[in-house]
């Protein structure tokens, strides 16, 4: 995917209003941002230093480096030996953050006010850091990093719409082939390797084929149960296409649904809808959760739906800001979300329908194709 330089703009700016003259990155999604490098050694630690005036300062395991040749990344590489066993077990070892530590001093900021991450760095990390630079100040840029992700650029938009594709091959693949009788751990393998097929991310790829009262747990995962025909089944796909997540969801029913089952299904079709038609630009976050709520949960008792309604989707599966009651954002041009309303009765189980959205002038734009109602 094709790194763009605004990105390190809005940085540069925002490190300027927060008073931060070197940021150091630390957790690999935004090291992806800010350098357009995507590491697939997921046990190895990589980090970016940012100052304003300089190249992005990416920094990486001698391993990973061979990888990073030949990709379009923004930045220069500075790398540190792995063969201590700590930078293989431990997120960011003494090794990385020598490194990172020698690129501070080398640009001139070892007694500047350095950005951290703190909401992903442990307390062994901080004491070595202040130890080795006594002069210097130290700020959490923590959620000043994830508002900048809140606005996507195109780049990102185009990545995230090629997910939501291989997506919905994978959905398509489950209305095919789920069957009374079939296990749900073998329905999701079945479509986890169609998405494969279709170019998804392995490190993104997962099919959770849920039955019956399965899908009311957030991230929950498929199991030996085999389905039967007269249960819910949740379809629940994600994957990641150049690092970009997507998730399509939807809910069958391979009987005859009862009027309770009927019932639930609706109100979670109602749900998305009416906050596709709720969104657009400075409408808050808990007014569309609220109007959801109130407009989609006629009928069905209290509490039905999981909480959130929807959230905002990127380089991570689930990020913030999130369409809850208690969320304090309001939408904003640009923004991508991931509106996967659930609802579960015990006595006519799980449904759920997903899918990704961006926040366009006027409204949204469903960046799928896929109908929604499946039975």
């Amino acid at each position: 995917m094709q790194h763009t330089p605004q990105r390190l703009d809005r940085v540069y700016r925002a490190m300027r209003r927060d008073e931060i003259d070197a940021l150091v990155v630390t957790r690999r999604q935004d090291v992806q941002y800010l350098t357009g490098f995507q590491s697939r050694g997921q046990n190895l630690p990589i980090g970016c230093v940012i100052a304003e005036g300089s190249q992005p300062h990416l920094i990486l395991s001698d391993t990973l480096q061979a990888a990073a040749v030949g990709e379009p990344i923004i930045g220069t590489f500075h790398s540190f030996n792995t063969d201590a066993s700590e930078d293989w077990f431990r997120a960011h070892g003494n090794a990385f953050w020598d490194e990172a530590l020698h690129v501070l001093n080398e640009i001139g900021w070892a007694k500047g006010m350095i950005g951290l991450q703190h909401e992903w760095l442990s307390v062994r990390e901080f004491e070595k850091i202040k130890t080795s630079l006594p002069e210097a100040g130290f700020r959490d840029f923590s959620q000043s990093l994830w508002k900048l992700r809140h606005i996507k650029d195109p780049a990102e938009i185009d990545a995230i719409r090629q997910a939501v594709n291989v997506a919905e091959i994978g959905v398509r693949t489950a209305l095919e082939i789920v069957a009374p009788g079939k296990s749900e751990d073998e329905a999701s393998l079945e479509i986890e390797a169609a998405m494969r097929g279709a170019g998804g991310q392995q490190r993104g790829i997962q099919a959770a084929v849920l039955s019956g009262t399965h899908a009311r747990f957030p991230l929950s995962q498929p199991g030996p149960d085999r389905i039967r025909k007269e249960d819910f089944v949740v379809l629940d796909i994600t994957v990641s296409h150049s690092g970009y997540f997507a998730e399509v969801a939807r809910t069958i029913h391979l009987g005859t649904p009862s009027s309770r089952q009927r019932a639930l299904y609706e109100s979670v079709l109602n749900a998305i809808k009416t906050a596709e038609k709720v969104m657009k630009p400075e409408v808050s976050l808990e007014d569309v959760a609220a109007q959801v709520l109130k407009k989609s949960g006629r009928g069905i008792p209290h509490g039905t739906f999981v909480q959130p309604l929807g959230s905002s989707i990127g380089l991570d599966l689930h990020e913030p800001p999130y369409i809850s009651p208690e969320s304090q954002y309001s939408l904003r041009e640009g923004m991508t979300f991931t509106l996967h309303p659930t609802g579960y009765l015990p006595e006519a189980g799980s449904a759920k329908v997903a899918d990704v959205v961006l926040v366009t002038h006027d409204g949204v734009e469903d960046l799928g194709t896929l109908a929604r109602e499946t039975m």
